[in-house]
Formats: structure tokens, sequence, C-alpha cells
């Protein structure tokens, strides 16, 4: 159909009469577009035959006329304005005493009709100055009659938008608007108030200060979040019966109520969700000049909601029921109290430095304790937004909230059970000597391990990694972190970035869309660390480009490319700074401190080169004889540990370690960046390696041929540490620590063939 003649044939055909408009009204709704509304012949026809329909007895008729005036004022505003006042004279008397769908159809209308024109001084003098008070008048009728939760949402969203644009128009309306919106505002019991309608009432109660005026709305703002304070402290209060807080003894308490516990503990949560709703909107109302915010208030209030904790010591003589009950809701104060915070430090940035210290204390402490996923990114995106809106400068804080977010992301690193069969240490475990030395383990028995657990099931736990992500981010690169920390979490970034790529998307989350944004901030995080400051250069680099090779391209995100040529390249001189710390610079395992060991076995993870749960603590004994033919070997022996080169030959009967089973994803120690080189020597034919477990052999004198290169070597960031790695390896250990074969097997040990041992590997 040709939109020339498509009024034509509707006319025509789809409303050809009242039931057929009815009928059809459904499919002319869909059919209309902009371009049929052009200048013809069937326009006045189309306008006649609207305003009949809105002008018919039948109220089906009515209701289909309605819905086409609206769509016509959508697609056409020069239509709309030569025909409201037509439309506006037929649809005011609707309001009242007609069924819901004509009700609704009216007030559709009726609000674009005085919003679509705003810019015409002559149809805002001749048609909205007029119908505007009488609109609100009859809207405000229409929410005090009506039981039909769908109509007064509507009815008090037009109310919202009718205020803000006409505030002048509805300043005579104030006390009935302010009791229409605190109606719904003080709660409701036994099934709490909707979340839409709360949202609502408060939206029309934080558009109210407008009608003051430009100079008397700052005061009319002022005044209702001072009321709105008032109004939740009394109804948190009120949810404190039970409890003696000292800091709130000079606060007037409110009286034991007399209602049965069951209704008024739910009530006052009720008030107290509604009251906090308020306050996020007055904060992000927009005001024509600029107020006064109570901030110290609002901190108190906050820290209030933040101190309360769960299973508090009960006094004598409370009433267990009620205490129970009140002990319930505490989860929620801390949420409660996070809405308040976002919008806060939103408004006021850097005016709540004096609070930070404080406020954050109280977030890092819930978040080291056990809460659910929901609550977590909760409070994470709370201390986001804290520290995105100020500075802060104490490193003590900056530290524990580090360590507070790290756990959250352990889940991306493959565990032990993951990466070793479990129930075969477990059964080995049980086993005498002679079983674990002829337990046999199968390499790629993983690939048939179909029952891997998804790492993020629920939507909040895949928030959880994203703002653990940014908070971790924003508090390494912005403020002043404790070496340590700032090493362990650089390290844990660094291999959840070597991890990811690994790991498959549907592993990850059922929103495969995560896997791309949790590797575009690691990315983003770890190229920043490792680019240091303008005279030094992380030692982690090197690894992160080379990792990235062919993401960068793919990834339009983010800027990574850029920064590094400005890297390379800097447009002005290098600034002289001193150069940083060696424990800001640690990467490898061995640089590792005595502080970051410690903080890294708090947060469960592990390296292969600990001791594993299968190794005896026998096998790490010193050893003296070893220590005597240690000391007396060659100096090409004794240069193992002191220059880091393999020696030519090693002398016999020198007990000597094979390293464990390859790393798994839990090695944060720059596992992912260190290359592996393993210090002996061969299996004896037919013999193989138990899973976790080092096997020890004696070497016979024989040369060794050189370890083999453990990077390709067009890795240029990595290659010159094949050394380094080496003697990190051998020195960690004191001499004489090198552990030695068990005497008590009188198990004949089989000759070693490292010829037939280098050709089966």
């Amino acid at each position: 159909m040709e939109s020339s003649h498509r009024l034509k044939d509707l006319l025509q055909l789809q409303l050809a009469s009242d039931a057929y408009a009815v009928l059809h009204l459904p499919f002319v709704l869909e059919s209309l577009s902009k371009e049929d509304f052009q200048p013809s012949a069937h326009t006045q026809k189309w306008i006649a035959r609207v305003n009949s329909l809105i002008h018919s007895k039948d109220p089906g008729a009515k209701w289909s006329g309605l819905c086409l005036a609206f769509q016509t004022a959508v697609y056409s505003r020069a239509l709309m304005l030569e025909c409201a006042q037509s439309w506006v004279s037929a649809a005011m008397p609707l309001l009242v005493n007609n069924p819901v769908p004509t009700t609704k159809a009216a007030i559709r209308l009726l609000r674009l009709v005085f919003s679509s024109a705003m810019d015409v001084p002559e149809f805002q003098r001749q048609l909205c100055i007029p119908n505007v008070p009488k609109f609100g008048n009859a809207l405000i009728a229409i929410v005090e009659k009506e039981t039909n939760v769908e109509v007064n949402l509507l009815v008090i969203d037009t109310l919202s938008h009718i205020v803000s644009l006409y505030p002048s128009l509805c300043r005579p309306l104030l006390g009935p608007l302010s009791n229409v919106a605190l109606r719904y505002l003080n709660g409701s019991t036994p099934t709490p108030m909707s979340t839409s309608m709360v949202e609502a009432c408060s939206k029309l109660y934080c558009v109210l200060p407008l009608t003051g005026g430009k100079v008397g709305a700052a005061g009319l703002w002022r005044k209702a979040l001072d009321d709105t304070l008032a109004f939740v402290w009394g109804a948190f209060l009120q949810l404190r019966t039970t409890y003696d807080d000292p800091a709130y003894a000079s606060m007037a308490r409110q009286p034991p109520s007399s209602e049965d516990p069951i209704i008024s503990v739910p009530l006052a949560l009720d008030r107290l969700r509604g009251g906090v709703r308020v306050i996020q909107d007055l904060l992000r109302a927009a005001t024509s000049r600029p107020v006064s915010v109570p901030i110290g208030s609002l901190v108190r209030l906050c820290l209030a909601l933040l101190q309360c904790e769960e299973n508090e010591k009960a006094d004598s003589g409370v009433d267990p029921a009620v205490r129970s009950l009140e002990n319930f809701v505490i989860p929620s104060f801390w949420l409660l109290a996070c809405d308040v915070l976002i919008p806060l430090s939103q408004a006021c940035q850097h005016h709540i430095v004096p609070h930070l210290p404080v406020l954050l204390s109280h977030l890092a402490y819930h978040l080291e304790q056990p809460q659910s996923s929901l609550r977590i990114a909760r409070l994470l995106r709370t201390t986001l937004a804290l520290l995105e809106g100020s500075r802060l400068h104490d490193s003590t804080l900056s530290s524990r909230l580090v360590r507070a977010a790290m756990p959250f992301l352990t889940v991306l690193l493959s565990t032990r059970t993951q990466s070793a069969p479990g129930n075969e240490q477990e059964g080995v475990a049980g086993r005498s000597k002679k079983g674990k030395k002829r337990a046999r383990g199968y390499e790629g028995d993983e690939v048939f391990k179909v029952g891997r657990e998804i790492v993020c099931p629920t939507a909040e736990e895949g928030e959880v990694l994203l703002v653990a992500l940014d908070v971790l981010e924003h508090l390494l690169l912005r403020t002043q972190v404790n070496p340590p920390v700032h090493s362990l979490a650089s390290r844990l970034l660094l291999s959840i970035y070597a991890s990811l790529p690994q790991l498959p998307p549907a592993i990850l989350s059922p929103d495969l869309s995560l896997h791309a944004k949790l590797y575009s901030k690691v990315q983003r995080t770890c190229t920043h660390l490792g680019m240091g400051t303008t005279s030094t250069m992380g030692k982690a680099l090197g690894l992160i480009l080379n990792a990235s090779d062919g993401t960068l391209s793919e990834n339009r995100e983010i800027t990574i490319p850029t920064e590094i040529d400005l890297l390379l390249h800097p447009r002005v001189p290098p600034l002289v700074r001193s150069l940083p710390h060696v424990e800001m610079l640690s990467l490898f395992r061995a640089e590792e401190s005595q502080a970051e060991t410690e903080a890294r076995r708090v947060l469960g993870v592990d390296v292969n080169e600990e001791r594993s749960p299968m190794q005896s603590p026998d096998t790490e004994k010193i050893n003296p004889l070893a220590d005597e033919r240690r000391a007396s070997s060659p100096p090409a022996v004794q240069s193992l540990n002191n220059a880091g080169a393999p020696p030519p030959q090693a002398p016999s009967n020198i007990p000597m370690q094979v390293d464990p089973a390859p790393l798994h994803g839990s090695t944060i120690a720059a596992a992912a960046a260190e290359p592996l080189v393993q210090s002996v020597a061969s299996k004896p034919p037919g013999a193989q390696a138990e899973p976790g477990k080092a096997r020890i052999y004696q070497v016979p004198q024989t040369s060794l041929p050189p370890p083999p290169d453990p990077l390709p070597s067009n890795n240029a960031a990595m290659s010159t540490r094949s050394t380094t790695t080496l003697t990190a390896h051998v020195s960690s250990a004191a001499p004489g620590v090198l552990p030695t074969a068990d005497e008590d097997d009188d198990e004949p040990m089989p000759t070693i063939d490292l010829g037939s041992d280098s050709e089966s590997e």
C-alpha cells in the first residue's frame, strides 16, 4: 500500500464503522507512519473521522478515537496544533466515570498535547495556561479514588511530568500533591509497597520544590531533605527498639509500638526504604540555584546503618521474637546505606573527603565478611563511587581495600583439584610407601571430566568480577598501596590475564559477553600497571605485549596501542624521577617477600613449588652428607647457585629432585611468566611419575645435556630470564636442603638410561 493512498484505504475499510474501528485498531496503528500525514486531500477526512470516534457514545469507539488522535499527534505536530483545542475539550470530561482503558488513553493524549508545544507562546497562552490546573486537579481526584495500580502509576508519573514543565501553574496544588506522594511513601502492611510505586511517588515528591520558583526552590529542597532525614531516622529507630546504641542516646527514641511486631517491623522497614529512595532522588534532582547539602547528617545516617551487626549481644528482658525480627532486617541496612552513599558521592565529590576514611573502613569490614553476591556487588559499587569522587591518601586503608577485593577474583584461577585428579591423590595418600611408587597416573584424564561447574552462574557474580576489577585498578593506579600488597595484586592480575584466554566463555558465565568485558578490563589494568612511570617500565610489560598479540586490534574500546606508542616515543623529555622500589617491580616468586607470601596464603592461592598435600615432611629434612658432598664438589657444580649456568657434569650419588606436575592456574607468583626450568633428570624405563609427587633418583656420573630453551627466541622481553630463573630455583633453598631417598625403602633402584628417556619424552 502506497503512503499517499494509505489514509484513504484505511478510512474506506478499517475505519468504515465504529465496530470496525475497534476491531482493526491494532492494524491501523501499526500501519501508520510519518509520511501518511503529509498535506493531502485525505488529511481532513482523517481528522473528521477521528473526532467523530472521540464523540461517539460507544465506549470502545471513544477509546479507539483517543488512540488514533494520540498517534496522529506523534507523527504530525502541525495537525496536533490544529486539533489540540477540540481534542482537549473532548478528552478532559473523559477523565471521570469512564472505563480504565478510556481514562488511560485520555491521560496519555492530554499529556502529549500539553508537553509538545512548549516553544509556541500563543499555544501556551490560549490552551495550556487555562487547562493545566484543571488537568492537575482531575488527576489528583483520580489517584485518590482509583485502586488500579496501573492507573495510579500513570497518573503519578503524569503529575511529575506536568509539575516539572509548569511549576508556577501547579503552585496552588502543592498541598494536595504532597499528600498524594506521602500517601504511598508512608509504607504499607502486610504487603510492602511495590518498587515501581515507591519510585513514582519519590519522583513526584522531589519535583515539588520547583513550585517555589528560582528563589524559593532551594529552600524548599533543603526543607524536603531535612524532613525526609527525620522520617528516615524515626523509621530506623523503630527497628532498633531491642538494641542499646550509645551513639543514638541523644536522639529521641520512638516509644515501643503497641502493634504486633510481625506488622510493625515490616512497616518500619518499608518506610525506611521509601525515605532512602526520596533521599536518592533529592540528591539527583536538578535545581536552578546552588543548594546546601547536609553532608554531616547524611554521613551520620549511613554510618548508623553500616555499624549495625547481626547477632549482637542481647540484653536481659528483651522479647526474643522482636529481637529476631529486628536482627533479620540488619543486612538490608547495609544496602540502604550504599543507596545513599552512591548519589551523595556523586553530588558532593571532594566535599566528602573528611568522612572518606571512616566510610571506607566500614565498607572494607563488610567486604571481608561472608556475604551474598548481591550485597558484595552493591558494596563494591559504593566503594568505587567513593574512590572516584575523591582522593584517598591513607596507604593502610588502601591496602586493606585491595586485600578485601582480591579474593573475589581468585575464582578465575583454577584450583589444585581442577589441575590434578583429587580422587587419586586421596586414594594414594592412604597407601603404603611401596603402593605409592606403584601408583599410575594417566595424562589427559581431565579431558574426559565434563562436569566442571560454571564460574559465575548468576549475573550478580559476573558483576562482582567486573566491579572488583574496577576497584583494584583505581586503588593500584591512583592511591598509595603498600609494596607487598601492590606486588601481590599485580601478579594476581597478571596470572588472570595469562589464564583467561584458556577459559571458555561458556565455562565462565551463561552470559557469553562477560568473557570479553572481563578480558578487556584485565588487559587495560595490566598494561597500565606494566607501563610504570615515564622513566621506568615494569617487568611484566614485555609479557603483556606478547600475550596481547592479535587481541589489540579486536578490542576497540581500549587505547593501549596509543599509550604504548607514547611510552616508547614520548613527545616530551622524560621526567627526572627516582627508580621505584624493588618490591614494586617484583614479578617472580623468588623475589617474593615474607609479607607477600603471608598475604598470598591468606587468599588461598598457592604455587606448585610449595609443598603438595601428598608430600611428606620427611622429604625436606637436611642431609648433612649431601651438604659435605656439595661443598667438596668441583667449582663447576658450585657455580650452579652463583651464576645460574647448568653444570657440564654432575657427580654421582647426588640426590636431585624433579619438579612437580606443571603449574596449575592458581599460580599467581608470575609463574605464568617465569620459565619453568627443571633441575633434573629422567625417569627409569617403564616408571611413571605420580601426579603431584616429586620422585627422587640417584643421578650417575654422566654428562647432562643442556636444558632446552624454555621460551621461543622471539620473546625478547623474557629470553634473558632463563639464567636468573635457574638461580632462583636452586638458590632459594639452603645448602643441604635437597631431599634424599628414603632409607627405609629396600627396593633396588633401577639404572637410568638417559638416551631412552630423552627419546620417550
